[in-house]
């Protein structure tokens, strides 16, 4: 039951970030339309690109920890 609990929370834990991951993007989108700074548009997404990956793999991760082992 622990593991059918923790994959369905990985799963989810994915959706969401994906979710949040696109929602911030256009933001950032939007909010680069008023930067007259090219340098501060382009800083704008390395960050968030990096903690979304982070959250991706960790629950990509945890889900193929809970299938394999």
């Amino acid at each position: 039951m622990s593991t059918v609990l923790l994959i369905l929370a990985s799963i989810i834990g994915i959706a969401v970030t994906i979710f949040y991951l696109r929602r911030n993007l256009r933001h950032i989108k939007a909010k680069n339309e008023n930067e007259p700074s090219k340098a501060k548009r382009i800083m704008n997404y390395p960050l968030t690109v990096i903690w979304y990956a982070y959250l991706l793999f960790f629950f990509v991760g945890l889900t193929i920890n809970n299938l394999i082992f």
